[in-house]
């Protein structure tokens, strides 16, 4: 009866936050927020200071530093925002004559059949991709988005935040407190190892994609690139989501270099370069320092939660889908391995052989 409810809690849960997902982004980013706050907010208490002014201490000077950020670099981000939302529809434009000649000699070379209006699908697409993007650059600046989002990001998410904040230890002791005495010490395991997973993910990511921001940003400015600033930041921000953002913010920036410079090879692999350079350090150096092996997901299952998150939840579902996926994988191998113990099926250990003939098991 005790596994029936929990499955039924889950499934309902699930669907609750399914039916819900249009909401949820305000929602989600003031839970991230406290979780991220959270251990300063520990610091504050150990210190004497109350929760409930510790976390109003940490939620101001928080959203006041993002504020004064915003404050500081939005001339600057609203100028080459506003020029890229025209420089980029015009360099996508130069591509078109480009892939219509290379559409029509991969058709003489392979016999592929091409349309004759090849030029006309080109234009097209490229067209709708110019007013989606251009809707939503402009958008940003003119108060084109939706109010209520941009409302409920703005207002909501810094209550939430504090709330969360000021509560979190209650929060966890109640959900601590309904723990059966026999599972108890079991869930408080795993739920210890999807904390760590989730910490060294959110406050490990947030870190490295403000790195790479910086680091795209500058390099792009080094070799003379447009809008690199615009660019960094979307470099960084993309980040979050892995594989398909940096690409995507990579294709961006070809496509401007190619409408500043035209098919310019020097300035357009310098442009590339600065892509290759800082994926190279965010593999080699970033990532391993400041997220290590902590998620302990595959490639393909990175991708695969990706793309599932955005199907079944949009934007939102593209966001959580790495973490929810790392923190599902803790729970998948604790049940793994509880099986493998159940049937023995545990790799048992090789023997060692010492000096002197005796051997010595790794299990020890």
């Amino acid at each position: 009866m005790n596994k029936w409810f929990w499955i039924g809690g889950a499934l309902v849960g699930g669907l609750f936050f399914y039916l819900t997902r249009g909401i949820l982004l305000p929602f989600l980013a003031g839970l991230a927020i406290a979780y991220f706050l959270d251990p300063l907010a520990d610091r504050f208490e150990a210190r004497k200071v109350s929760r409930g002014l510790a976390a109003g201490i940490i939620i101001s000077t928080f959203f006041l530093l993002i504020l004064a950020v915003l404050i500081a670099f939005w001339p600057v981000l609203q100028a080459q925002i506003v020029a890229a939302s025209h420089a980029l529809p015009e360099a996508l434009t130069t591509l078109k004559p480009k892939f219509n000649n290379l559409m029509h000699a991969l058709s003489q070379r392979f016999g592929l059949n091409v349309p004759e209006d090849v030029e006309g699908l080109v234009s097209t697409f490229s067209d709708e991709i110019l007013v989606k993007v251009r809707e939503a650059a402009t958008g940003a600046i003119k108060g084109g988005l939706a109010i209520f989002n941009v409302l409920s990001l703005v207002l909501i998410s810094p209550v939430v935040a504090f709330y969360l904040l000021r509560d979190w230890d209650l929060i966890i002791a109640k959900i601590d407190s309904w723990l059966p005495e026999k599972t108890g010490p079991v869930v408080r395991e795993q739920a210890q190892k999807v904390d760590t997973v989730l910490a060294g993910f959110v406050r490990g990511q947030m870190l490295v994609s403000t790195a790479m921001g910086v680091l795209y940003g500058v390099g792009w400015a080094i070799v003379g690139l447009d809008f690199a600033i615009v660019l960094g930041v979307l470099a960084g921000v993309l980040s979050f989501v892995p594989f398909v953002g940096a690409l995507f913010a990579a294709g961006v920036a070809v496509a401007m270099a190619i409408g500043q410079w035209g098919f310019d090879l020097l300035h357009i692999a310098m442009v590339a370069g600065v892509f290759f350079v800082v994926q190279t350090i965010e593999g080699g150096f970033l990532t391993p320092r400041l997220i290590g092996g902590r998620v302990g997901l595959h490639p393909v299952w990175v991708l695969f939660a990706v793309f599932a998150g955005g199907e079944i939840m949009g934007f939102v579902g593209v966001l959580i889908a790495v973490p929810a996926a790392a923190a599902i994988a803790v729970i998948v191998r604790f049940y793994i391995d509880h099986y493998l113990d159940h049937y023995d099926l545990q790799p048992k250990a090789a023997a060692v052989s010492n000096t002197d003939g005796t051997s010595t098991s790794n299990d020890d």
